[in-house]
């Protein structure tokens, strides 16, 4: 009880705690050095979004990731002097980048993790999260995994209602990949994947249906 209490009282010296406890299970396999009773859960994105990790975002992450593993000590029993030693701001970069690896803002059907997905939308808008520069509408990634009228949806909002009404009589594989083209040069994103900032600049909540681009499409 009394470690307990005294590191209460030093928040500095817990952040140091809490990072080792992540890194250690991180970047060591089978390894059991942490004191501090945290778990990181990671969620495979590649599970739900086939091509995840070939995707710019994807490719800074594995960047990243592989630039810290390349920094953590062989022996594991040093690992909590190479966190205390590393300066403020090298610290709590990889505080956060351990952070980041354990977070799952993915939404499937039927989820039953409404709190979860509020503050994951919450952590959106604290970050100042703008999908725009993470994602585009594609026949893989989306358009190929919703209804036709979800895809003429989209055209109207990106585009146009003209171009929408161009596309309305193709057959859905056509559709999609003629929305993919006229949708490239936009910023459009799903409802799922705007935050409550770009919402509101929109004028307000959007009255579409937001749509997992995880899950298969009705049609």
């Amino acid at each position: 009880m009394g470690l307990r209490l005294k590191l209460s009282e030093q928040p500095d010296v817990a952040i140091v705690a809490v990072t080792h406890a992540l890194a250690a299970q991180i970047f060591y396999i089978g390894a059991n050095a942490h004191v501090v009773g945290i778990q990181p859960v990671k969620t495979d994105l590649a599970t739900h979004a086939a091509g995840i990790e070939d995707i710019p975002a994807g490719k800074a992450w594995s960047d990243r990731h592989s630039n810290w593993a390349r920094q953590m000590p062989r022996d594991i029993a040093e690992l909590w002097d190479f966190v205390a030693e590393l300066d403020h701001d090298s610290r709590m970069a990889l505080f956060a980048h351990c952070t980041a690896l354990t977070v799952n803002a993915v939404k499937l059907p039927f989820d039953l993790r409404p709190h979860a997905l509020a503050a994951a939308s919450r952590l959106a808008g604290a970050i100042a999260l703008d999908m725009t520069g993470y994602w585009r509408p594609t026949v893989q990634s989306y358009l190929g995994r919703v209804t036709k009228a979800t895809i003429l949806q989209a055209v109207r909002e990106g585009v146009s209602d003209e171009a929408a009404d161009r596309l309305s009589g193709l057959k859905k594989a056509e559709m999609a990949a003629a929305a993919e083209q006229l949708l490239a040069a936009t910023d459009w994103l799903p409802p799922l994947l705007r935050t409550a900032k770009m919402q509101d600049q929109a004028g307000g909540p959007n009255k579409t249906q937001g749509h997992n681009f995880c899950s298969q499409a009705a049609e």
